[in-house]
């Protein structure tokens, strides 16, 4: 079983992986805090896979990997560890330190919204995948309502966003070159009960 964590303490990067390995929940670490990954919901759960099936399916035959929401990613610029819900790789996946969990050059992220995480992932953890130099475009879907957005970098500094509201559209990924269509994201997801 885990300690309880501290918000007042400053854990090093090592304390972070030892206590993470003794936890059931998943942990994030930014500048020396840990957080606890607040559960996901069956409908959370579902729209993520329902992204990684048609993102699998998208590829299978190119040189990008997809990953799940096991994997980590490092954030230099602050020394953080954060989980998304999807990531898409180019080529061979860059390791923190060998270890086969944690990666340092996603290429695409997607994150399902929480009621309680939307604000953070569409701020504060946008702006720090945004440090990455590989990162180049970011996905991001609502659970309440069929809603998608494609955020993608054009250069250092600006960003085009794209909004699809209906199941019967598509949205186009551009640095995979791979459009989906909302149906497949939200497949067996009732959004009129929502």
């Amino acid at each position: 079983m885990v300690a309880l964590l501290s918000p007042e303490t400053t854990y090093s990067i090592e304390e972070y992986f030892e206590l993470e390995a003794q936890s059931l929940e998943k942990l994030e670490y930014f500048d020396g805090k840990i957080t606890k990954m607040p559960g996901a919901s069956y409908v959370h759960n579902r729209i993520a896979t329902n992204v990684l099936t048609a993102l699998n399916v998208a590829l299978m035959n190119t040189y990008f990997e997809v990953s799940n929401s096991d994997t980590k990613i490092h954030i230099p610029t602050i020394e953080s560890f954060v989980y998304p819900d999807a990531v898409v790789i180019c080529e061979k996946p860059l390791f923190y330190q060998n270890r086969v969990d944690t990666i340092l050059n996603p290429l695409l992220i997607v994150e399902v919204l929480l009621p309680s995480t939307e604000e953070y992932d569409r701020g504060e953890k946008f702006y720090l995948y945004r440090s990455l130099p590989s990162f180049k475009e970011y996905v991001v879907v609502h659970q309440k309502h069929a809603l998608v957005s494609a955020y993608f970098r054009l250069n250092e500094k600006d960003w085009r966003t794209d909004d699809v509201f209906s199941l019967s559209e598509t949205i186009h990924l551009q640095s995979i070159n791979v459009t989906l269509k909302l149906s497949d994201i939200y497949r067996g997801i009732d959004l009129s009960a929502r």
